[in-house]
């Protein structure tokens, strides 16, 4: 039930402990989403840049070598020439071959789509993060509203975002500390504040809520 703030006589909710839980958990997967697609994505232009600098390389080495061939008509220089030219054409091989790699496996596409869901998880982390951070019982937000909001968002991002490897999620893009959320601890020294404590929280309400309706136009009814 929404009750009246005494310092500001703002309406405010109190949520219960299956919300607040509901929360921490959010924070968690965004966290983690968000990790996980920035990492994917450092991969990604890794392996652009890696492949580029081989073709590059390549390349110029076959250009290098190219120069001079077919100066001599002796013998010995024309199995010299033989061997260079096979060389030239295994080296320009492999620059056509790291090439060819980047445009199939499209590294620079996938990794800028993975930066810009991570952006959006960071987002939905930060949003999460400014409710979390107000003491439970002096929030502004609905927590059914807010809450369902986060759960839409997440079904949003379910279905815009690129799918990475199972295998490579599992040994590569996880880790640890990602499904750790500090909102957790805090949480549980709310439990234990004294009146005071509480009353000091309920002075910071006002500008913590304005911040999050300004960092997005259009989730502004997310505090309804």
């Amino acid at each position: 039930m929404p009750k009246i703030n005494q310092v500001d006589h703002s309406i405010i909710f109190h949520w219960r402990n299956y919300e607040n839980e509901t929360l921490i958990h959010n924070h968690k997967m965004a966290k983690s989403y968000k990790k996980r697609y920035q990492r994917a994505a450092d991969v990604q232009n890794t392996l652009y840049r890696f492949f580029g600098l081989i073709a590059v390389v390549s390349s110029s080495v076959a250009s290098t070598l190219a120069w001079g061939i077919g100066e001599s008509s002796s013998s010995s220089f024309i199995d010299d020439e033989n061997n260079r030219s096979l060389i030239i054409s295994t080296i320009t091989t492999i620059s056509a071959v790291s090439a060819a790699i980047q445009n199939f496996y499209k590294f620079q596409e996938k990794a800028n789509n993975n930066i810009t869901t991570a952006k959006a998880y960071a987002k939905l982390q930060n949003k999460i993060e400014i409710v979390g951070n107000i003491h439970p019982e002096y929030r502004k937000t609905n927590p059914n509203a807010f809450l369902k909001k986060i759960h839409d968002k997440f079904d949003q991002l379910s279905d815009s975002r690129d799918e990475l490897s199972s295998r490579l999620i599992k040994y590569l893009y996880t880790h640890e500390d990602d499904n750790i959320s500090y909102l957790e601890k805090q949480h549980d020294k709310y439990k234990i504040d004294n009146d005071e404590e509480k009353l000091e929280y309920s002075k910071h309400t006002i500008s913590d809520i304005n911040i999050q309706v300004e960092t997005d136009t259009e989730e502004e009814d997310i505090q309804q």
